[in-house]
């Protein structure tokens, strides 16, 4: 997946190899006391409600750096611990940590982390067009409050030699930093999405195998994609769908609808058909859309909304 430049307007970064290898360009965290020196400059006055997060020195950086203010009662979690925490969780399932190839990003202090570990080959499955499918477990986790705890089990599909993957979120668990977070949850989320690998099996086998045609599919652009995603996206997936390649839209909107509008060719997309029939190929079309959004934050919040578009196109298919 190509790394998005942008996490809540931070810019990121990215590791990639095993576990072990990815989890050293972790930064550690502490909280201090959110204070400055007093007019009289001989001691400092602290907010009696705040505190601060910051960044202990890194990778050659001596620096201490602060990067964000949050609540007393804010229980800041370590990125250390996900990562620890993810990896008992794949002792716990039988799976060796060293065996899992694993992609990290970073903002550029440190604060946001997605960890993404990909399951081991066994784990992986042909749905019917020769572009494999694998299992990963991410976790979503911020030092400052800017984003929540998250562990996810998904479907991610590899496309040609490049390595681009897009995919579907599955199984998830979604907790705020304030006392109520239990690490244990990435192992449940983990076992869950293990539980139910072989059912998620067919139900993507189903989906290559139920077609959808083409007055569903121009109704569903027009209206339940253009209400969730807006205009653009809505009439750039009926494109791809019918060409196989991405497009630009180039207007104009008024008095047109997605399905109407001038575009002009673009890129084509990797894995799609020339002509997509099923509604596989409709949520890859919708899994490459989330994937080409340029903030992580608005990635998974696209992604989220995959099965529900999905349930939709069903519905009138």
């Amino acid at each position: 997946m190509p790394t998005p430049s942008k996490w809540l307007n931070s810019p990121t970064t990215v590791h990639a190899g095993k576990l072990g290898d990815v989890a050293k360009h972790v930064p550690s965290f502490v909280r201090r006391p959110f204070a400055l020196p007093s007019l009289a400059k001989d001691n400092f006055r602290e907010h009696s409600r705040l505190d601060a997060i910051v960044r202990l020195p890194l990778n050659g950086d001596a620096d201490c750096i602060p990067v964000g203010v949050v609540s007393k009662d804010y229980a800041l979690l370590p990125h250390t611990e996900v990562i620890r925490a993810a990896e008992q969780a794949l002792k716990a399932a039988r799976i060796d940590p060293a065996d899992v190839d694993a992609e990290l990003r970073l903002t550029e202090y440190g604060e946001r982390m997605a960890l993404s570990l990909r399951l081991p080959d066994s784990y992986q499955f042909d749905p019917g067009d020769r572009f494999p499918m694998t299992v990963r477990l991410e976790c979503l986790n911020s030092v400052d409050g800017s984003t929540r705890f998250r562990a996810m089990m998904g479907w991610f599909r590899l496309v040609c030699s490049n390595g681009l993957t897009i995919g579907v979120t599955r199984s998830e668990s979604d907790r705020r930093h304030v006392g109520d977070l239990q690490l244990e949850d990435i192992g449940l989320v983990l076992r869950a999405g293990m539980n139910d690998y072989k059912l998620e099996q067919g139900t993507l086998v189903r989906w290559r195998e139920a077609e959808v045609n083409a007055a569903d599919l121009r109704s569903w652009a027009d209206h339940d994609l253009k209400a969730a995603w807006g205009f653009k996206a809505a009439a750039r997936a009926f494109h791809i769908a019918g060409s196989g390649r991405d497009v630009e839209v180039i207007g104009p909107y008024k008095g047109h609808s997605p399905t109407s509008v001038r575009v002009e060719p673009a890129e084509a997309v990797p894995g799609s058909p020339e002509k997509s029939t099923s509604l596989f190929d409709i949520s890859q079309i919708l899994a490459w859309l989330a994937k080409e959004r340029s903030d992580i934050q608005e990635q998974m919040a696209w992604r989220e909304r995959i099965p529900s578009l999905m349930a939709t196109l069903m519905h009138s298919a």
